[in-house]
């Protein structure tokens, strides 16, 4: 039956122009209830289903320098410039990364790659005014496996960006403190290994609405939590589907209490609740008017009585540490700008 809902999902959102109400709720209600199925939406806008076999063994795939590779940007090469984690040594001399600036590290998520809206968002934000170097993973080869093997290589691949970065520590003297990841999805938790690879000594993680799907409360060994760097700063957005609403971070962030997002209409796969999560850090670079108070729950701050609690700016870089730990909440517009001030 769950199977039937998912498909009806994709034949109703392919052929036709709208769906009703009552069926997303329940395609929606279905999908928040099991763990057998995972329905989301590609880069092109198709949708597919993918069925996790309790029984299937999950792979990890070997990461190497041919299935990540890093993409090099400066305010002098925005162009950017592909170098390999053999070549963490020659960084400067090939790409122009300076070791005296602050560099921010983009991890994209499943069926992702260099070129994906998060990169294409969050980068020219970045180089637009700040003198930061931005280095973007490209971790494709595995990216556009099935969700089971993606999922199962974040440790790994979160190891390797964690060495590549140790490397830059010891090799160019960019100091692991200087260092700001910010992973969307998937790549939230390849963040929260890469941080941890690091010993916690990377300066900031940025977590765009974690990825939900096969991750757990209690286990902490594949996934971000707070102890990944000095400060682990996590945005949700689609709590539920496609994210993971729990505290992971030092704050954590939940704007239009963290499911749903105004402006994203019969979101049947999360897919446009997900991506705000980097819509919003995007916008908030340059231009950051998301004050957020902090707050027990959604209901409680929709009632109006955290007014007067602790404010925190959502995203922003350098990132603005919060007074106080916990969850934030805060309401966004429906189109951009989506920040109310």
């Amino acid at each position: 039956m769950k199977m039937l809902l998912l498909l009806a999902a994709i034949v109703a959102i392919a052929s036709a122009k709208s769906v009703s109400l009552l069926k997303s709720e329940e395609i929606t209600d279905n999908l928040k209830n099991t763990s057998r199925y995972l329905l989301y939406e590609r880069e092109d806008g198709l949708f597919e289903v993918e069925e996790f076999e309790k029984e299937q063994v999950n792979p990890e795939l070997f990461v190497s320098d041919n299935s990540v590779t890093f993409y090099v940007y400066t305010p002098q090469n925005r162009a950017g410039t592909q170098i390999r984690a053999s070549d963490a040594r020659n960084i400067v001399r090939l790409t122009g990364f300076a070791a005296n600036r602050d560099t921010v590290v983009l991890i994209h998520g499943w069926r992702n790659h260099y070129l994906s809206p998060i990169n294409v968002e969050i980068r020219p934000a970045l180089l637009l005014s700040k003198d930061v170097n931005v280095i973007v993973v490209d971790w494709s080869p595995i990216a556009s496996a099935n969700y089971l093997t993606a999922q199962g290589s974040v440790l790994a691949i979160g190891n390797f960006i964690g060495d590549f970065l140790i490397r830059l520590n010891n090799e160019v003297a960019h100091s692991l403190s200087r260092v700001t990841i910010v992973g969307f999805s998937l790549g939230a938790h390849i963040a929260g290994n890469t941080g941890a690879r690091t010993r916690g000594l990377a300066g900031t993680i940025v977590g765009l609405d974690p990825a939900g799907p096969l991750f757990t409360v209690n286990n902490i060994n594949n996934r971000l939590d707070p102890t990944d760097a000095q400060y682990v700063h996590v945005i949700h957005t689609n709590d539920g589907v496609m994210g993971f609403g729990i505290p992971m971070g030092d704050v954590d962030y939940y704007p239009n209490g963290g499911s749903t997002q105004p402006g994203c209409g019969i979101d049947v796969a999360g897919s446009c609740a997900h991506s705000r999560s980097y819509f919003y850090y995007a916008e908030s670079v340059n231009d950051n008017r998301y004050v957020s108070r902090l707050c027990t729950n959604f209901s409680v701050f929709q009632n109006n009585q955290c007014n007067v609690n602790a404010a925190s700016l959502l995203g922003s870089w350098p990132i603005a540490r919060a007074t106080q730990s916990g969850g934030y909440f805060l309401l966004t517009n429906s189109q951009s700008p989506f920040a109310r001030g």
